[in-house]
């Protein structure tokens, strides 16, 4: 009779645990990850709301957290963490979390709901400043950490060499010409933006088709924590030898001089009004979404820290207008998300004018912008709100994981005229309405 009693209490066990959501076996491995045998003490519920919202209480023995869904969780046992048991989560792995021995409970319910509802993280240049050696192990603690903190807009752009190896070698290129197009591993941000070329490359095999599987990680636990990562799309940027392997002539300029690099490592643009932009789109998105799938938003940054081939308003209309009907050809559902950051490094050419000439020929709500260093200047308030196209209130911080304690002491020593509105915390980029 005993063991009958038994395997009927570890059948009904089984069937708990079987019929929980995806979200809520999703909240509880990542509590696993975080806490080790601690996180049997915690129990996530999955409510219905149309907000992201989380509730935490005591229910018995256990801390009860509750969330309209993984990532909402998330930031709700994050909450307990910092209030309850004074332990902080890093996104390194090799820093230990300390935990009291019984974890405290809750005297009162907590309720909480996040204000925006797109979190953006992530600057470029951090893929090379911080991330360009990391393997899954930190990838899969850096993940968790954005999930604790609210991020549900990651950009995502590992392994893109690989799609576009496969992109290159339908119009003729040679692996060796591809491989030594690309730059080294620690400047393939600046590559990926169209400053340079070549620079410490060749990029090695093993290291493209390692990072492709990398990327595909990356996107599944992203997605699980119900993320919508932000993949890349063609924004121009060519080797200087497709033109000699192309079937007609192509329209290409090569860009100015960047960062102190010699000419042999300037960049080659390709007009979006050439008719194989558009071919090169399709093949890279189709590529792409073969490979890693699709969330619809994708990164296009032509022009970054570099000359447009033309300074006037119709022909930026024309590019950005070409860069988007390339898109929207290949993905109805495209949004293009475009970093701010190009209208505060060269002011001079990239006047109010120019700037509404770019940002107005694409439909508004199609465009998002990334106004990247509002905590030093806000684009956004002398553009008139980039002319209608929704925008993220960016804070850029320390330009990817420098450790000096440093800051722009006079302007924080400046009284504050407006309070802080938080998300679900600082840690995460806000999206602000235009």
């Amino acid at each position: 009779m005993k063991i009958l009693k038994l395997t009927i209490i570890a059948a009904v066990a089984g069937a708990l645990v079987s019929c929980r959501t995806a979200d809520e076996k999703t909240a509880a491995a990542l509590a696993e990850r975080i806490l080790g045998p601690q996180a049997k003490s915690i129990v996530f519920e999955q409510i219905a709301s149309d907000q992201d919202v989380y509730e935490l209480s005591q229910n018995g023995s256990k801390i009860l957290i509750k969330g309209n869904n993984a990532n909402s969780m998330a930031v709700g046992l994050n909450r307990y963490l910092q209030e309850y048991c004074l332990t902080n989560v890093s996104w390194y792995h090799f820093n230990p979390i300390e935990l009291p021995e019984t974890l405290p409970e809750i005297a009162a319910p907590v309720k909480a709901k996040a204000e925006l509802k797109d979190r953006f993280f992530l600057n470029y240049c951090t893929f090379g400043y911080t991330m360009a050696w990391w393997k899954w192990e930190q990838w899969e603690r850096f993940i968790d950490w954005m999930a604790l903190n609210g991020v549900n807009m990651p950009l995502a752009i590992t392994g893109q060499e690989a799609v576009w190896q496969k992109v290159w070698r339908k119009y003729g290129l040679t692996d060796e010409q591809i491989r030594a197009f690309f730059v080294g591993p620690a400047h393939l941000p600046w590559q990926r933006m169209c400053n340079l070329d070549r620079w410490q490359g060749p990029l090695p095999q093993g290291w493209i088709d390692g990072q492709a599987k990398l990327q595909k990680r990356i996107l599944k636990r992203e997605r699980a924590l119900n993320m919508t990562p932000v993949l890349p799309a063609f924004a121009g940027h060519v080797p200087a030898e497709l033109a000699e392997v192309a079937k007609e002539p192509l329209d290409t300029f090569r860009v100015s001089y960047w960062g102190g690099f010699a000419d042999k490592y300037r960049c080659t643009f390709l007009s979006p009004m050439d008719p194989i932009y558009a071919r090169i789109q399709k093949d890279f998105l189709e590529e792409q979404t073969r490979m890693y799938g699709t969330d619809h938003i994708y990164g296009v940054d032509p022009f970054n820290e570099v000359d447009a081939p033309f300074w006037d308003p119709e022909t930026l209309a024309k590019i950005s207008k070409g860069i988007y009907d390339s898109m929207t050809a290949v993905d109805p559902d495209a949004v293009w998300l475009q970093m701010g950051w190009l209208f505060w490094a060269d002011q001079q050419h990239w006047s109010d004018e120019n700037i509404k000439a770019y940002l107005t020929a694409v439909p508004q709500g199609r465009m998002i912008i990334l106004d990247y260093f509002c905590d030093a200047t806000q684009i956004w308030k002398r553009t008139e709100s980039f002319y209608g196209q929704p925008f993220i209130w960016c804070y850029l911080g320390n330009f990817g994981g420098m450790t000096g304690i440093e800051g722009d002491y006079h302007q924080n020593a400046e009284p504050r005229r407006t309070p802080v509105r938080a998300s679900w915390d600082s840690a995460a980029r806000s999206r602000v309405s235009a």
